[in-house]
């Protein structure tokens, strides 16, 4: 049955392979240290949520990790943070989507239910790390979002090819950024049900 959950320990051999290859043919980066990528603590301890297929294969991936403060989110980043940040915050990172999946839409379907789970537990902002040429920063404009460059980076898995920047989504945009998926991905909002227990942050 195709579906979208919550990814569990159990998952951790499907979502590192995943990951792994994905980012390895990259056009954004190059992968220094697939090992960074493996399944680990962060995982357990934070939200990994998985879209699977038809075949029960692992074909999008996405994670979430709450931030209490601000020492907290700059560490995690890997980067200084360049505007105003509220608390508890969101981040969103190692996301995969598998290559003949690509652009479906499976990223903004991880996205929506991560604004939905957003709304639910009080979070005050949504940061997403990404870069220059990435191909979905026309959508998130479109929701919302706003990017900023870092005044400084040291993030170690990765040589990106152009500018990392932060993509940041404020409270107030959460209603009108799901809205907008909404109306923009119902058919991959049907075709890949949420399936297990709601989103806990």
């Amino acid at each position: 049955m195709k579906q979208i959950r919550i990814a569990s320990a159990k998952d951790k051999k499907e979502v590192t392979a995943l990951r792994t290859r994905e980012f390895d043919r990259s056009k954004n980066f190059k992968l220094l240290k697939p090992g960074l990528l493996h399944w680990n603590h962060t995982d357990d301890a934070h939200t990994v949520l998985g879209i699977w297929n038809e075949h029960q294969e692992i074909i999008a991936t996405l994670r979430l990790i709450r931030v209490a403060n601000l020492q907290e989110a700059v560490k995690r980043l890997e980067a200084d943070i360049p505007i105003a940040i509220h608390f508890p915050c969101l981040i969103f990172n190692s996301a995969a989507t598998r290559q003949d999946y690509h652009r479906q839409g499976l990223n903004q379907l991880l996205r929506y239910y991560s604004i939905r789970a957003a709304q639910t537990h009080h979070i005050q902002h949504l940061i997403s790390p990404v870069y220059l040429n990435a191909p979905r920063l026309a959508l998130m404009e479109k929701l919302g979002y706003t990017f900023h460059e870092p005044p400084h980076t040291w993030q170690t898995k990765l040589a990106p090819y152009s500018p990392r920047i932060l993509a940041v989504l404020e409270k107030n945009r959460f209603a009108p950024a799901r809205d907008i998926l909404e109306k923009a991905i119902p058919h991959l909002i049907d075709t890949y049900p949420w399936t297990g227990e709601p989103i806990s942050l």
